[in-house]
């Protein structure tokens, strides 16, 4: 039975809503006049197209490995990091790294992320600075430095610029490499003023005691942020927060900087395993949260039956590391609350046991909760919509999230690691299309429309970007797809208008009695 979009043009006249290339229309399809199933003909014709099968076997790729970007600002701090057995300490433990940061300055004199959004000036700030510390440490790069101080100079008035997106940790942790760079004789091009100005928010940001229920979540915030801190930091707290594979919080940077002051063998541990990912990125690893993205999109563009066998088998992992209790899953509110949604609607057995640690209280006393990240709040959000009778753990989810991100919105403060609009967007459309009363055609619409909205950058303490994310061909294969789709719907439609009136109104009445 033909499903007519609500709120489209009549089908008789209407035009797709992206252009459509006629030569993507099989010949059999524009001569033949009999009907075809809607996604019977995306399903075959998106594979015979030339485009559309190169696009899918591109996407398919993407499910074999994770690709994140190199973090300058976390290889500058890795490539701080002395050689353990050296008595002067007078040489890199990753030499590779220094040599990555002499190899890859901008022509702009930054390094960090191309900049595409002028607001975030301040991430390429605290990047470049890093690596000029990096490069001076070991006395390397002279021309490379000098021209860094430039940018810096040229720059620096973004340094105390309210409207720049600051990337977490920033007064404290920018405030401490001026400190380091004093230390090795680097005189920066800063006003003393601007330089003054930051002091006076990184003590109050250190003195401050918390507050209320976030006592825990800023301890936990503090530790993340030690490079800024170093030598007044308690140590003894910060190795609290080591995880089973050696780090502290997945952060490279702060891992480097715990072993440059401890020697911890578990930390060690941890760092080669970047070295054998080549070099940084920001957080390490992040398979897990990379794959589920690439299915969530897959799902939320309505392409993913395309990839069905790809999807279980990754789907299967994700599962087994559930069961196994993965710390990459349940250490991670974003990841946890996206794996929970996808094996549940997916057909995996998942309990919302598993969700009883991120209750109203639990979540705002954690890192996520002092952060205010609202993407974290959004996906616990969605996963409290999968819900089965009598599950009041994802009930009270529901309800807090919900409240939250309703404030939120109509305070017009929805902001979070992921600048851009899409966040917006998002918000919008978890809040006023549950789960449970959208239709999956006009939420495909939706997810199209808004896919270029979509910024495949996030910042923590820097910038990082996931080229499986915001990649063109998901956008390209969608939009091809569901012009198909929406093509063979409309000429089902005037077929079905050549029908005697008394027979359309039998299956009309048929419909009723099946529907009621």
């Amino acid at each position: 039975m033909f499903v007519c979009l609500a709120g489209s043009q009549p089908p008789m006249s209407s035009t797709p809503v992206f252009p459509l290339v006629p030569a993507a229309i099989p010949a059999k399809c524009r001569e033949s006049g009999s009907p075809l199933l809607a996604t019977e003909f995306s399903n075959t014709n998106l594979l015979q197209s030339c485009d559309g099968s190169m696009r899918i076997q591109r996407i398919k790729k993407m499910f074999d490995e994770a690709h994140l970007s190199v973090s300058a600002y976390d290889t500058a701090w890795m490539a701080m990091v002395p050689t353990p057995t050296s008595s002067m300490e007078d040489s890199p433990l990753f030499p590779q790294c220094a040599r990555w940061i002499l190899d890859n300055q901008l022509n702009d004199g930054s390094w960090g992320l191309a900049r595409c959004n002028p607001s975030s000036t301040k991430d390429a700030l605290s990047s470049t600075l890093a690596c000029i510390l990096a490069l001076q440490r070991w006395g390397l790069g002279e021309q490379q430095v000098t021209k860094g101080l430039q940018f810096l100079d040229c720059n620096s008035a973004s340094l105390t610029d309210q409207k720049q997106h600051m990337p977490i940790g920033f007064d404290i942790i920018f405030t401490g490499m001026i400190d380091y760079a004093k230390d090795l004789g680097l005189n920066l091009p800063f006003k003393s003023t601007d330089v003054d100005a930051m002091l006076t928010k990184r003590n109050v940001e250190l003195t401050s005691s918390g507050f209320g229920r976030n006592t825990e979540g800023r301890r936990a915030y503090m530790a993340y942020v030690s490079e800024g801190i170093q030598h007044s930091q308690d140590w003894d707290m910060v190795m609290k927060y080591k995880r089973k594979n050696g780090s502290l919080f997945n952060s490279p940077s702060t891992t480097a900087v715990a072993f440059s002051h401890l020697r911890d063998p578990d930390c060690l541990r941890y760092l080669p395993l970047l070295r054998m990912s080549l070099l940084a990125p920001t957080i390490y690893p992040l398979d897990i949260r990379s794959r589920l993205l690439i299915i969530d999109t897959l799902d939320s563009l309505g392409v993913a039956r395309h990839f069905t066998n790809e999807m279980k088998m990754l789907l299967d992992q994700i599962y087994r590391c559930w069961l196994q209790g993965d710390e990459e899953i349940f250490l991670d509110t974003t990841t946890c609350a996206m794996a929970f949604r996808l094996l549940r609607v997916y057909g995996y057995d998942v309990s919302s046991d598993q969700l009883s640690p991120f209750s109203e209280d639990c979540f705002f006393n954690s890192l996520e909760g002092y952060l205010n990240d609202k993407t974290a709040v959004l996906e616990l959000h969605k996963a409290s919509q999968i819900i089965y009778p009598e599950e009041p753990i994802l009930d009270e989810l529901s309800s807090w999230t919900m409240d939250f991100l309703k404030q939120e919105f109509c305070n017009g403060s929805i902001y979070v690691d992921q600048p851009g609009e899409s966040i917006k967007f998002q918000v919008h459309d978890a809040l006023t299309y549950p789960y449970h009363v959208d239709l999956d055609r006009l939420g495909h619409k939706r997810s199209i429309h808004q896919y270029s909205n979509i910024d495949n950058t996030w910042t923590l303490k820097t910038s990082y970007s996931c080229p499986n994310i915001g990649n063109t061909d998901f956008i390209k294969l969608a939009a091809e797809d569901f012009n198909l789709c929406q093509l063979i719907q409309q000429k089902e439609l005037k077929q079905l208008g050549r029908w005697d009136s008394w027979v359309l109104s039998f299956f009309c009445c048929l419909l009723v009695c099946m529907v009621f």
